[in-house]
This record gives C-alpha cells, sequence and structure tokens, in this order.
C-alpha cells in the first residue's frame, strides 16, 4: 500500500472522528447544534471589496467589462466557488464516515444570470442567477453501490450552499446612510 493510501486514511479517520463527536455533541445538546457565521466587507475604491471572513481577508472586484479592476472574482462567482468548495467538504466528510475513500472530487458550476436584471433594464427580470448548474465528480475505487447512493445523497441532499441556492432564505437587513465626517489634510511643519 503506497504512502498516498495511508495518508488518505489517516485523514478520513481524523475527519470521521472530528465529524461523529459533532454528530454525537449535537444530538444531545441541540443549543450547540446553532452556528452563526458572518462577513463583512468594506468598498473602499471603485468596485473592489475587502472581504473578512474569520481571520482572512478576500477581495472581490469585476472583470473590467463590468467598471471593475479585476483583481478578484466577483461576488456572484465566489457563490459559485462557494457551493463547489461546500460539494468536496460535504463529500469528503460524509465518504470518511461511509468508509469510503476518495482520492479527489472535482465539482464544476455555473451560474446564468440576465445581467439586465442587475442594470435595471427590465425590473420584472431578477437580478440574481436565473439558473445554477453543476457536475460533481468523485473519484474513488469504492465498488460499493449502497455506499456511492449513500454518498450521491448527501451531496445532492446536505450541502449548505446548495440548499441555500435551491430554498429561499428569510433575509432582513437595513441600509443606512451617514454624513462623511471631514478628515483635516495633514500639514507638516
Amino acid at each position: 500500500m503506497g504512502s498516498f493510501s495511508t495518508i488518505k486514511k489517516e485523514q478520513n479517520a481524523v475527519i470521521a472522528s472530528a465529524v461523529q463527536q459533532v454528530v454525537k455533541q449535537i444530538s444531545t445538546d441541540h443549543e450547540a447544534a446553532k452556528a452563526q457565521f458572518t462577513a463583512t466587507s468594506s468598498l473602499h475604491e471603485g468596485l473592489l471589496a475587502d472581504i473578512q471572513i474569520r481571520q482572512f481577508d478576500l477581495v472581490s472586484d469585476e472583470p473590467k467589462s463590468l467598471g471593475g479592476t479585476d483583481l478578484g472574482p466577483n461576488p456572484v462567482e465566489l457563490v459559485l466557488g462557494a457551493f463547489a468548495a461546500c460539494q468536496e467538504i460535504v463529500i469528503a466528510a460524509y465518504a470518511a464516515v461511509l468508509g469510503i475513500e476518495v482520492q479527489r472530487v472535482n465539482v464544476k458550476a455555473t451560474g446564468d444570470i440576465d445581467l439586465r436584471g442587475f442594470f435595471n433594464v427590465c425590473d420584472k427580470i431578477r437580478p440574481g442567477f436565473t439558473k445554477v448548474t453543476y457536475e460533481t465528480e468523485i473519484i474513488t475505487r469504492e465498488t460499493d453501490e449502497a455506499k456511492l447512493a449513500q454518498l450521491r445523497f448527501f451531496a445532492q441532499n446536505r450541502c449548505p450552499v446548495l440548499d441555500i441556492l435551491q430554498e429561499p432564505v428569510p433575509t432582513e437587513g437595513t441600509v443606512t446612510f451617514k454624513e462623511k465626517v471631514a478628515i483635516p489634510e495633514y500639514q507638516a511643519g
């Protein structure tokens, strides 16, 4: 057995143990099951957004054809990337618990959007995706059809970002305006 396979088995054991510990805890403590995630973003220049998520700094921008500087993916591309990564993570976690050794997972997510909605050309067209399609490829030597069917079910039914895309999520918020505070210019001397 090669070292790659040994490393994969060790990784799967760590993942399976972590998943099983969380499941055990939230099965008996429903308050522990409630989680909240937060992202903040500040637009400083042009269409370039600086995003902070936990200890991570990301950027989002628009392509030059839409007025941006193309220094990062745009927000809808980030949604597609989040979905693709979520699919991969869900598959890896459930595969580990099911005892399926997965060599790799590849996801291609494509979102169709009609820019007339975003640019307010037609108020009957939504500004977001009109359709999202995806192809998830799981590379494994597993041949147990029952296990593979379970893994397919989990990929299609337990992916949080897929759920967010498929089902309306109650969303509420505010938009406020604040007066710009003048900052005195620094004068040497």
